[in-house]
């Protein structure tokens, strides 16, 4: 069976889900929805790179072109509909689940390092299950070593202790980390991984072209 055909996680995909914080799926994204939405965003790259250029006083936003997009948009409806994220979602979330948002971060050359961290903060992160969401970027282009991939430190989502100096400020998550894994991975696979626990961050894009990675935001329907 293809990956693409797959609509259930398989038993080592659904532990190494749960016990790791996040997973790779290679190649899932039908081609021609892949091409498609790569040539959208790399349109909407270009505006937006030629708007800074002409205004310079415009937020790059640490030179990384951000959006959010309707998930009722039909170009994006394969990043979201697709029944393996619906099956890791409930396996995570429990069910019911709904799609809270959609969202572009494309680091442009030279740019895109972020300090490692979860996206809830100590108050509100959870530690074990069920999750609080579960994060599925696409890669949209390759990623590589050197194009500014997503770093995780694998398990991070489980322990409450931080796995940097927490008391010397954000910047101490912003060189490599020795329990870190950078994700490498072809255009049009997934990354689900726990944002809100998970310890991650982008990294520095060395290569000459964007780096695109869209992002469906999972979470559990609570009340």
């Amino acid at each position: 069976m293809s990956v693409a055909a797959r609509t259930r996680l398989t038993p080592r995909q659904r532990r190494f889900l749960q016990d790791q914080g996040y997973l790779v799926v290679r190649s899932l994204l039908d081609p021609a929805d892949l091409e498609r939405i790569r040539g959208r965003l790399e349109e909407l790259v270009r505006q937006t790179v030629a708007a800074w250029a002409d205004e310079p006083s415009l937020d790059t936003s640490e030179g990384c072109v951000v959006a959010n997009f309707d998930a009722a948009d039909p170009d994006f409806v394969p990043c979201h509909r697709h029944p393996l994220l619906a099956d890791a979602a409930t396996l995570v979330l429990g069910d019911p689940w709904f799609i809270r948002d959609l969202d572009l971060r494309a680091p442009i050359p030279g740019c895109g390092e972020q300090g490692l961290h979860p996206d809830y903060g100590e108050e509100e992160r959870r530690i074990g299950e069920p999750w609080q969401t579960l994060s599925a970027m696409w890669c949209i282009t390759p990623f590589t070593r050197d194009s500014g991939p997503l770093r995780v430190i694998p398990g991070s989502h489980l322990r409450r202790e931080p796995p940097i100096d927490m008391e010397h400020g954000y910047a101490t998550g912003m060189g490599p980390h020795l329990d870190e894994v950078k994700i490498i991975a072809p255009a049009g696979s997934v990354v689900m991984f726990n944002a809100s626990a998970l310890w991650h961050s982008g990294t520095f894009n060395y290569t000459p072209a964007a780096r695109l990675g869209l992002t469906v935001h999972f979470d559990p329907v609570t009340g």
